[in-house]
């Protein structure tokens, strides 16, 4: 069995290879236990991911290009670094836009005829590419933090409500099929669409508030109709949803799912931050749809330490165990102000000083690689059982049994590993790290 190990001190670091034997022995002392049964899989793996943003690519802008080379493979070379298959972008402007802008914003355009991308073009557009042509294999989808201003009861990108009208959802249907043509056209496809970021929030970045019926009329009424129509190929999810609280599952999917007409268009739900409950509902009702965790927590300022990466550790498994069969990352890469539009200064795996152009891979990057590098699209969560709380389990297509633990606590701690029928350990993980152990077939 191959062991590697992260310590705030030493991250990555291939240790001794663990012998296994058969059986089940009672371990001689106390000691954390972890049984994995390979055979008993639960949902797909469809990979790993994150999202584009303006403001990370302008971090990387002023490098040079060799070296900005070596930050891009750190994140999308599918043989090293985090391996990431899976980009989320921005239709328009997220909170780590440069500015606030959308895609067209001439009041009462209803026929699109002054949408662009050229925005787009200048950064975002950039940033794809050049992950692509490290990975050409990445899944892209997008979603609006905001619509058009003028589709908005307050007539401004940040805050206010979408607009129900049928004028109004078939121009932003239009919107969504400009949207996908318009990079297509520039070589970027848009694999799949979600709504709304966040339909709950009101804030003061682009935002917008919308329903769960909302939702439904819209998929089902204009955008599905609209993507049908056109030949628009992207898929749609319902997302992304970061709000359990009103109803769940019963207010934000329950209008798409349970009608026929919405539900015919769905090809899986997206969910993030406070949406665990909805996605774990979700899943228990539908085991079949896909199920997306859309975005990981940012923190509250731009700490990057190892407690944030311990924090993204035990968030992973509260995805997996809900049902999710993707992880995706916020910001990939931030300067060293971690600032949004709103002057929020949130974490990153990757930060470049803007001064010096030097670039710290944060704990929250080794925390990630720990799943990402070593689970592959296609693999499945494995039936796990433990007596120690911070695991999951991964057998790959080949056969492969992955287990990844963290020790968040501040003393070493023995832990026994149950694989198939056969046992290994005690093996020792040090204070405060991530592990992960493979198991060859």
């Amino acid at each position: 069995m191959h062991w590697t190990c992260s310590t705030q001190g030493a991250p990555w670091i291939g240790m001794p290879d663990v012998e296994m034997s058969d059986g089940i022995p009672v371990p001689a002392a106390p000691t954390g236990r972890v049984y994995v049964d390979s055979k008993k899989t639960l949902q797909v793996i469809d990979g790993w991911g994150g999202c584009f943003n303006e403001r990370g690519w302008k971090a990387m802008e002023g490098m040079l290009p060799m070296e900005r080379e070596k930050v891009m493979r750190a994140m999308f070379d599918p043989q090293t670094g985090l391996k990431l298959n899976i980009g989320r972008t921005p239709i328009g402007a997220s909170d780590y836009g440069i500015t606030l802008y959308s895609l067209d914003e001439t009041a009462g355009d209803y026929t699109m005829d002054h949408f662009s991308v050229a925005r787009d073009e200048q950064r975002l557009i950039p940033y794809i590419k050049a992950a692509l042509a490290i990975r050409p294999d990445i899944m892209v989808w997008g979603v609006p933090w905001s619509p058009p201003s003028w589709m908005k009861d307050n007539g401004s990108l940040i805050s206010g409500h979408i607009k129900d009208d049928d004028k109004t959802l078939d121009a932003l249907a239009l919107y969504f099929a400009k949207y996908v043509k318009g990079y297509k056209a520039d070589g970027v496809n848009i694999s799949m669409v979600m709504p709304q970021n966040e339909p709950n929030i009101s804030s003061k970045y682009t935002s917008c508030l919308w329903t769960g019926e909302q939702l439904a009329k819209f998929i089902g009424g204009h955008l599905g109709p609209e993507f049908q129509k056109e030949g628009v190929g992207a898929k749609i999810f319902v997302g992304t949803l970061n709000d359990s609280s009103r109803g769940g599952y019963a207010y934000w999917v329950g209008p798409s799912m349970e009608n026929s007409d919405v539900r015919k268009y769905i090809s899986g739900v997206g969910c993030q931050w406070d949406g665990g409950p909805s996605m774990a509902e979700t899943h228990f009702l539908h085991p079949e749809l896909k199920l997306m965790q859309t975005e990981a927590e940012c923190g509250e300022r731009n700490t990057n330490d190892w407690v944030f990466g311990e924090k993204q550790f035990r968030l992973a498994k509260k995805w997996f165990g809900a049902g999710a069969s993707s992880n995706i990352i916020w910001n990939l890469v931030l300067d060293e102000t971690g600032l949004s539009t709103a002057n929020w200064a949130q974490c990153s795996p990757i930060v470049v000083n803007s001064k010096t152009n030097a670039v710290t891979y944060t704990p929250y990057y080794y925390c990630y690689k720990h799943f990402s590098y070593f689970v592959q699209p296609g693999a499945h969560v494995a039936a796990t059982q433990s007596s120690w709380g911070d695991e999951v389990s991964f057998v790959n297509p080949d056969g492969q049994v992955v287990v990844v633990m963290g020790n968040t606590g501040d003393t070493d701690m023995p832990v026994n590993l149950y694989i198939d029928g056969k046992h290994a350990g005690p093996v020792t993980l040090p204070r405060h790290s991530f592990n992960t152990f493979t198991v060859e077939r």
